[in-house]
This record gives structure tokens, C-alpha cells and sequence, in this order.
């Protein structure tokens, strides 16, 4: 079989079919297949191609080899058993061959050469490469929106790391590729393992960049955010093992209180600095929250702190809030009250009593009456307060608000 090579832009090395060849020629997407396929088949037939050197930072500068060196390291056979539909983008690269869909010039096919250390791969530029996940990693699926409107807006700040999935197999693992369309696993076959790449770091954001690239596949004109990953030729399954499990014990989610407190220091907002201030006295900050916004601030009210924008608030209800924290600071002075002063059922009782009233004043007058009046007893109960454990009926938070409402009836 005659065969010739055309060098796509970037330096992806893309095989083609002689008009003499003796493949399918009637159907592109039959051809597409057997040449992504004769890709896959090269893995097999070839350990090492030595075509990246540690110097080299990215995939689509690998040098382009001659046509007779290319010639000699692809294999001619055409029946490699990888499915087809169970490689990134394999619907778009027969789509887009075939004429039925308008490529993406920011997308390109993988070069079929095995992943090499010291290189800075580009997932947008590897479609066709046979990918698969960790299926008993935490769930990616569920953090998929989120991880593609995160990078879409900050960028992918830390590069994924991929592995084989045969070490990842050896580890006692699950390599299999997530079906979206029927929300099922198709487990890799032992005789495939050693053509499929996953993710060691960077499931969450693997998924999400999916949903960018389906996208961007069906929209020429989308730039789908870069997501970048390096090979990690790791072949004992004990230290892969250990790295997988470092990697997910140093994770340790930003909490929301972390991220206002960086947009405070980014840019200066009074309410977001007093919001710091307490939550550095102890208070806890939904707490805090409620009093200083007179609610819960939101993913969108963050994104607005950070760009300096301003992050809308009743002023009315929060005037009163802020007034009556004053009176509990007076109330619940004493150090084993200072958790009824600092918790959160007191602050969204406060909140929801005042929200409910027709008059927000005179609500906040009679708040401030009944609690500079209460009993000693009344105290005591708020300080000793205990939810019973399992019952969700009698939870801390619901015998707390129960006392509140006897201290504002009495």
C-alpha cells in the first residue's frame, strides 16, 4: 500500500491515503477511522520514538521527521481495536473529514506519536488521543460546569498530570471512559490498557474541559479555554499510588471565606474588610456574612468583590442588623456566651425575624428590648443549648431559635 504524509500546521504529522490505496475511499469517516486507528496501531508497534526532547514545551513544535522516517514508524496495519468513539473527539475528526462539520482552527488532531516526558501537551491539539479516567476517582461529573466556568474565566493555572492506565490498572484501579450521553462507564479491555492516557491530576477540570471542546466542536467560531497536562511515564504501580494519593490528601478546598478574604486584599471594599475584620474575631462567616450583607454571598457576589465591582445589599436590613449586633456584643459578653454571639443561628434568626416584619424598625426595637431585658435562666438555656444528636428535628440550631422566640415573646 502506497502511503504519503502531509504536515499539518504546527507540526502535527497527519497521515493520508494515496489515490492508489486500497482503503475505503467512498466514505471519509471509514477513512478517518482507519487512520486514526493506524495512530493507535503505532503505540503498539513502537516503545519509544524519541521524537521530544526534554527541551521541548510544547506539543505543536515536535519536529517534523522526514517522509521515509515517518513512513517507517507508522504501522501499516489498519485493524487496531481501539473503538473509534472511545478517543477524544473522534466524532468531530471524522465529522470534519468528511465535510458534515466546519472545523475549528483552534482545534487540531494528535500527531499519533506516545506521550513523551519533559513535553507541555495542549488537550485542544490531541484529539483522537485514546483517553480514559480513574472511575473510582471523586465524581468529576458533578464539578464539570464548575471547573469549565473557572477556567473559562481565570485561565487553567496549574497543568494536569496524565499516566499510563496500565500502571494505573496494576494500582489495583479502574481505567474507563465516562459515556455523557447514557451517564454509564465503558471499562477499558485488558488488551487496550496499553493505548490509553488518564488523568493522575486533573479529573475535574478534564471534565469540564470536555464540555468546553463539545462546544467548540460544534461552534467554529468558540475558543474553548487551553487546558494543559504533562506525561508522567510512571511504570510501578506502588509509587504511582502514592502520588494518587498525594495529590488528592494536599487538595484542600478554597472555602468561600478565603476567597472574600483575597478580594478584600485585592480590592478595597469597606464591607468586605469589616466582613475579614470579624470573621478574624472569631465569628463564624456565614455569620458574618448575614451581617454585614444580610445574606449569604453567592459565587457571583465574589467574582464582583474581585474586580472591584460592588455587591448589592439591602441597606435597610442591614442597617439593622449591624444595630443589634451591637446590643448582642452588650448581652453575650461573657466567654461561655460568646458562641451564641458568633454562631450563625443567631444571625439568620436576627435576619429572618427582621425580613418577616412589616416593620422593620419597630421589630428591631422590640429585639433589642427583650434581649438587654432576659433572665439570667434565658441565658443560661442559649449557653447550654444541645441538639440530640441524630434527630433532625432537635438539632443545636433549632433549639436555639426556639429560646430566641421565647426571649421576643416574654
Amino acid at each position: 500500500m502506497d502511503k504519503n504524509f502531509n504536515a499539518e500546521q504546527n507540526g502535527a504529522v497527519i497521515p493520508s491515503v494515496n489515490e492508489n490505496s486500497n482503503l475505503p475511499t467512498s466514505e471519509h469517516t471509514d477513512e478517518s477511522i482507519v487512520l486514526t486507528n493506524k495512530k493507535i496501531g503505532n503505540i503498539m508497534n513502537q516503545s519509544d520514538l524519541n521524537t521530544a526532547s526534554e527541551n521541548v514545551v510544547d506539543n505543536t513544535s515536535v519536529d517534523v521527521q522526514s517522509s521515509a522516517e515517518q513512513q517507517g514508524t507508522i504501522s501499516t496495519s489498519s485493524n487496531c481495536p481501539v473503538p473509534f468513539d472511545k478517543c477524544l473527539g473522534s466524532e468531530y475528526i471524522a465529522g470534519t473529514k468528511a465535510g458534515t462539520i466546519v472545523p475549528n482552527p483552534n482545534l487540531k488532531e494528535w500527531d499519533g506519536r506516545p506521550l513523551q516526558e519533559g513535553v507541555v501537551y495542549h488537550r485542544n491539539h490531541m484529539l483522537g488521543l485514546p483517553l480514559c479516567s480513574i472511575k473510582e476517582n471523586r465524581d468529576p461529573q458533578s464539578r464539570a460546569k464548575e471547573w469549565k466556568k473557572t477556567c473559562e474565566e481565570n485561565g487553567m493555572v496549574n497543568s494536569g498530570t496524565f499516566v499510563k492506565a496500565t500502571v494505573v490498572k496494576q494500582a489495583g484501579f479502574t481505567p474507563a471512559v465516562y459515556l455523557r450521553d447514557t451517564n454509564s462507564w465503558w471499562v477499558i479491555p485488558e488488551s487496550l490498557l496499553q493505548l490509553y492516557y488518564l488523568p493522575m491530576d486533573g479529573h475535574g477540570r478534564s471534565a469540564g474541559h470536555d464540555l468546553s471542546l463539545e462546544k467548540a466542536m460544534k461552534d467554529p467560531t468558540y475558543t474553548p479555554f487551553d487546558f494543559r497536562f504533562e506525561f508522567k511515564d510512571i511504570t510501578d504501580p506502588d509509587i504511582f499510588y502514592k502520588e494518587y494519593q498525594s495529590v488528592n490528601q494536599e487538595v484542600k478546598k478554597t472555602t468561600k471565606s478565603d476567597l472574600i478574604r483575597y478580594a478584600s486584599c485585592h480590592k478595597s471594599n469597606p464591607v468586605l474588610t469589616e466582613h475579614y475584620t470579624m470573621v478574624g474575631k472569631g465569628f463564624v462567616a456565614k455569620s458574618s456574612e448575614l451581617y454585614n450583607f444580610g445574606r449569604e454571598l453567592s459565587k457571583t457576589d465574589i467574582n464582583k468583590a474581585n474586580k472591584g465591582e460592588k455587591i448589592t445589599v439591602e441597606q435597610n436590613l442591614v442597617g439593622y442588623m449591624r444595630e443589634l449586633l451591637e446590643t448582642y456584643k452588650s448581652v453575650f459578653s461573657a466567654t461561655a456566651s460568646q458562641k451564641v454571639l458568633k454562631g450563625v443561628p443567631l444571625a439568620r434568626w436576627t435576619r429572618d425575624t427582621l425580613k418577616n416584619a412589616a416593620d422593620k424598625k419597630a421589630m428591631a426595637d422590640k429585639i433589642k428590648d427583650k434581649f438587654s431585658k432576659m433572665s439570667p435562666e434565658q441565658l443560661s438555656q442559649l449557653q447550654d443549648a444541645k441538639g440530640v444528636k441524630g434527630d433532625r428535628t432537635k438539632t443545636t440550631e433549632i433549639i436555639l431559635i426556639g429560646i430566641f422566640n421565647e426571649i421576643l415573646n416574654s
